[in-house]
């Protein structure tokens, strides 16, 4: 591991925290957004960034960018345009758990100095985020979304400024959510989804096609219990960062090779062996051959790990 670093919630806006998600900007800052709350998970919780300049490769402290106000606020995600603006996504309770909730959206055209009125950009309630959109080849972005009402998955597309989604597809099968999608070495699009309910294991989908069609998802060997997952590409193998338990545990947190494009698996490798809540992880592969995570650790502080790709190959 090249580096390991915890990221506090700021005072006074609660000691619990979840569901992290990182951006590597163009300028080669880090950014790391997450919820923070006081009690329930559900109820008064802000949203939390912090930042890692590339000038000094130090961590700001973290600060509140979205206060609760009305409504609690969870599930922040992250992404940067082609033309350098910084979106963030997350979701309002617009009453008192996740099935009430909506996708709301803000974004800064300064790296993160200043950001833009909040507005809500789909008007369904209990639709709910988990990982950040992926560019497709005709400029727009693919957003992984479910709804916490109907345990359906969809997906959401917008193009240029990525202000307005539309939904572009919606899977039939039920109880499968927080999908993460990748691409891989021959184009293929592919998403990973948790379960939410048995059997627990996580599952899977193609589309040869940019989106248009996917194929049925079908479950893999790996196993989830109801815990968010991770994917990303290195060298044209497949990497899933998961909690490869069948119960309730989640930990410890651990990565598997897929070098056949997710239809076997090697054994998994720990990342993370606390015998405490080490889940909800976000890693993806960055620049200079490095991979960058957060997580859940004990809902006490984020964990920040620094990897290096050889470790993939």
């Amino acid at each position: 591991m090249l580096t390991n670093k915890r990221l506090y919630n700021p005072v006074n806006a609660g000691n619990f925290c979840h569901c992290p998600t990182l951006l590597e900007t163009q300028s080669n800052d880090l950014f790391v957004t997450w919820y923070a709350y006081p009690e329930n998970e559900y109820a008064e919780a802000s949203i939390v960034i912090a930042r890692q300049s590339m000038s000094n490769k130090n961590w700001s402290p973290s600060k509140v960018l979205i206060h609760p106000t009305a409504y609690s606020n969870g599930n922040p995600l992250l992404f940067q345009d082609p033309t350098g603006r910084i979106h963030l996504m997350f979701v309002v309770l617009k009453g008192i758990y996740w099935n009430h909730s909506y996708i709301k959206h803000t974004y800064s055209d300064d790296n993160g100095i200043s950001w833009s009125t909040i507005t809500q950009i789909f008007n369904q309630e209990g639709m709910m985020i988990r990982h950040p959109p992926l560019l497709l080849d005709d400029g727009s972005y693919l957003l992984p979304a479910y709804n916490e009402n109907a345990r359906e998955s969809i997906l959401l597309k917008s193009f240029h400024p990525y202000t307005e989604w539309k939904q572009s597809y919606k899977f039939d099968n039920r109880n499968i959510i927080q999908s993460t999608i990748i691409k891989e070495g021959s184009g293929r699009l592919t998403l990973f989804f948790r379960p939410h309910t048995d059997p627990r294991r996580i599952w899977q989908s193609f589309s040869p096609d940019q989106g248009r069609f996917w194929s049925n998802p079908r479950q893999t060997l790996l196993p989830n219990p109801l815990s968010g997952i991770s994917a990303f590409t290195v060298n044209d193998n497949i990497v899933m960062i998961y909690n490869p338990t069948e119960g309730q545990n989640r930990f410890p947190l651990s990565s598997s090779i897929s070098r056949d494009g997710g239809f076997t698996w090697e054994e998994p490798e720990v990342i993370d062996n606390s015998d405490c809540e080490v889940s909800y992880p976000s890693f993806y592969a960055g620049k200079n051959q490095k991979i960058h995570g957060v997580y859940t650790h004990n809902r006490q502080h984020i964990q920040y790990v620094q990897l290096d790709s050889n470790k993939f190959y």
